[in-house]
């Protein structure tokens, strides 16, 4: 298995006082002016990983010898084993320009359950993403930051450079991104 878990979703307890006119009088809970205001806020704690695979779909062990003018994917895995939905995350992957160079209208994404392993996570229905930035959009987007010419820098979700839509993960599953390149 590739993925470590993370804890279920914890919450976070937060307690407010607040009043009437300025008075620190307790809250309105009750319109009585007492109690105390609670807050709850839940986090998920999401498992990423970077995978690189060969064209077949095959993980390539970190030191593997790649042949310059080969193709390899590189595999973006967030798991969200909890019950509860993520409604909004954000990854960005800058590519080393000098190692790779990004292959065009490559990014694609799938949904499964979490903890599936790398065989059923490799067959699922990838769905394509386009390489453009900005609304109306899918979830991932690929642009250049200015170094040697060509896109190196992969964006998933609606982070402020790249304007890709939201990007959430169900409850209980999870949603992985692949991109190709070629080994410069």
């Amino acid at each position: 298995m590739f993925l470590s878990l993370p804890p279920p979703a914890h919450a976070a307890v937060n307690a407010a006082r607040g009043g009437v006119d300025g008075i620190d009088n307790g809250t309105l809970v009750g319109g009585d002016g007492t109690g105390e205001a609670r807050l709850e806020l839940f986090g998920v704690g999401l498992a990423l990983e970077k995978q690189a695979r060969d064209l077949s779909g095959t993980t390539l062990p970190d030191g593997a010898v790649v042949s310059p003018g080969q193709e390899i994917y590189f595999v973006l895995y967030l798991d969200n084993p909890t019950a509860i939905a993520v409604a909004d995350f954000r990854v960005t992957d800058l590519l080393d320009e000098q190692q790779f160079t990004y292959v065009p209208g490559s990014i694609e994404q799938v949904v499964v359950p979490s903890g599936s392993d790398d065989a059923t996570i490799w067959a699922g229905p990838w769905v394509p993403q386009t390489d453009a930035v900005g609304a109306p959009d899918d979830g991932a987007s690929v642009t250049d930051t200015g170094g040697p010419a060509g896109a190196d820098r992969v964006s998933v979700g609606a982070e402020p450079v790249q304007t890709n839509q939201t990007v959430g993960i169900p409850a209980l599953s999870l949603r992985a991104f692949r991109f190709r390149v070629t080994v410069n």
